[in-house]
């Protein structure tokens, strides 16, 4: 960087002002005091628009949104494009040590933290030596990719029981309740959102003890505090709790009731979605609402619930519509196969429902489709809709629900590279590849994904490259066990919202 020295500078204001000062009073010039900066930017264009704030009381210059995290390769040499002061002279420290005068048309590396001198006109002039002032310029820079999805390994769950098998997790205040069955006996265990820790198994009461419920879900009727009713394989009845611990049987719904499917608030008026068996083997859609504990069948084709919507495993989420409707948008494991349009290719559908019917979003083209996953997950993210599901090996990702596409790699689980050998350590080297037995939840407040694995083997087949020189490649099978892990992950871009939100 080119640098010319202050002392040329200030000599030429002091020579200034021996010959002002012997003229007469009416050509004194007057000199500022001001040794401050009023205007200050760098030339991100590279980067998109980025507002330096300049901190007169602290003297730190410093941008409040991040750039982005790669930044460090632009501003290790980059131009100031404003520096606006009274007097036009700026200083920084030479190799040596002196203060030279800042060129901005050279270009500076802003990766450190930077000092820089103001001097005013009098100081430059010799009649005020103190009429300077050092400001700190601070590039801020994202540490982490706000497009990648961060996931932190909590713990293992450490319990004298630890969980294996299926399992379903619900959110329910503020914690999350996973359910298991160990040794045919079913338990829950409790853990606190803000704290997730080793939550202590509990056994629960009132429910079929050997079995894990079908579906679980929170919902309030009017004048009654939230509770969580389930269903239990094969039995039809609707059990109720408020604690999650200790069950009875509820009077609110009828006998035959095989699945319950989702909850939709619209217009301040909730519903809760279920289906029953008929006496003819049929199965039908049903409803409730918050305001009438009604049991209405849906009206369009008879209620009748098509062969391929989702029996089991079913997961939902709610996402708002063009016309600013809440619809339920779901995904589940099927009796029968469900295809593409235009091909062979086995598909997972969603079936969004309004309010008013259930529709299966079915994609018309093989290359716009959602793969098969079993126990899918599927959650409302970020203003875009995500599905994954056992093996863990990709994410998808709609606009709508409708057409899909493989998600961004940086929005992914945790992948090793088996090349270096061993095995994996989720402290360290984590892998989600080949895990089956899971449940999910979706913090709302937070935006917080937690995965809950159970303990078990893991097997899955990667393909890789076999030679270098003419990059052929074959296929490894690769096995590990593990034991129960706690997971949280989140979108790193919605960290920095929530954190400027002071959440």
């Amino acid at each position: 960087m080119k640098i010319k020295f202050l002392s040329f500078i200030a000599s030429f204001f002091m020579v200034s002002f021996v010959i002002t000062s012997c003229l007469d009073d009416d050509n004194n010039i007057e000199y500022s005091p001001d040794a401050t900066i009023h205007a200050f930017a760098l030339d991100t264009a590279g980067l998109g628009s980025y507002k330096f704030t300049i901190d007169q009381l602290s003297c730190e210059i410093y941008n409040e949104d991040s750039l982005p995290v790669h930044a460090d390769t632009i501003i290790d040499k980059i131009l100031i494009k404003t520096l606006t002061t009274a007097s036009g002279v700026v200083t920084m420290k030479d190799k040596s040590g002196n203060d030279s005068v800042l060129n901005i048309n050279d270009s500076i590396d802003l990766r450190k933290e930077l000092t820089i001198k103001v001097w005013s006109t009098e100081a430059l002039a010799g009649i005020s030596p103190n009429q300077t002032k050092e400001y700190k310029i601070k590039v801020n820079v994202h540490d982490y990719d706000p497009d990648s999805l961060r996931w932190k390994y909590m713990d293992k769950i450490n319990n004298q029981i630890q969980i294996t098998g299926e399992q379903k997790s619900i959110i329910f205040g503020s914690e999350v309740f996973t359910y298991s069955v160990v040794n045919n006996k079913l338990y829950v265990y409790k853990n606190s959102l803000t704290n997730f820790g080793n939550g202590a198994p509990q056994a629960t009461v009132g429910l079929p003890e050997d079995k894990l419920p079908t579906s679980i879900i929170a919902f309030q009727f009017n004048r009654s505090k939230t509770m969580l009713y389930a269903t239990s394989n094969g039995d039809g009845k609707v059990y109720e709790s408020a604690d999650g611990e200790n069950w009875n049987e509820s009077t609110i719904f009828g006998k035959g009731v095989e699945l319950l499917l989702a909850t939709l608030t619209n217009n301040d008026v909730s519903r809760i979605c279920y289906i029953k068996k008929g006496a003819d083997e049929q199965r039908y859609f049903y409803y409730q609402t918050n305001d009438k504990q009604q049991e209405t069948i849906e009206t369009y084709e008879g209620g009748k619930v098509p062969e391929t919507f989702p029996t089991k495993n079913i997961s939902y989420t709610i996402h708002t519509t063009a016309t600013n409707i809440n619809s339920v948008l779901l995904v589940g494991d099927t009796e029968t196969a469900t295809l593409a349009d235009d091909s062979k290719l086995e598909t997972t559908i969603v079936w969004a429902y309004d309010g008013n019917k259930w529709v299966e979003f079915s994609t018309t083209s093989s290359v716009a489709y959602c793969p098969k996953y079993t126990q899918p997950s599927i959650v409302y993210y970020n203003d875009l809709v995500y599905i994954f599901g056992q093996d863990f090996s990709s994410i998808y990702v709609s606009n709508q629900g409708l057409f899909w596409k493989k998600a961004n790699a940086k929005f992914s689980f945790p992948h090793r590279d088996w090349s270096k050998g061993g095995t994996p350590d989720p402290d360290v080297d984590p892998e989600f590849r080949g895990k089956t037995n899971y449940s999910m939840v979706l913090d709302p407040d937070t935006q917080n994904l937690w995965i809950i694995f159970s303990k078990g083997s893991a097997s899955f087949k990667e393909e890789v490259e076999k030679e270098e020189s003419t990059k052929a490649t074959t296929t490894e099978t690769r096995t590990y066990e593990h034991d129960s892990e706690v997971w949280r992950g989140r979108l790193n871009q919605l960290w920095f919202d929530l954190a400027n939100a002071k959440k």
